[in-house]
């Protein structure tokens, strides 16, 4: 069985988790690549963690 727990990264720790620059990380948000929420000024990333 698959559980899926989601978490929200900012900006920065999005980068982090993968690994590309600030303005790769624009064009995914840009492109619908990637869940995120505006608060405020700043933008916060949703990523799916998979255990199995």
């Amino acid at each position: 069985m698959v559980n899926k727990k989601g978490k929200w990264l900012s900006s920065k720790e999005a980068l982090k988790h993968l690994k590309i620059t600030d303005c790769e990380l624009m064009h995914r948000r840009e492109r619908g690549e990637l869940k995120f929420e505006k608060r405020g000024r700043a933008y916060f990333y949703y990523f799916e963690i998979k255990d199995e």
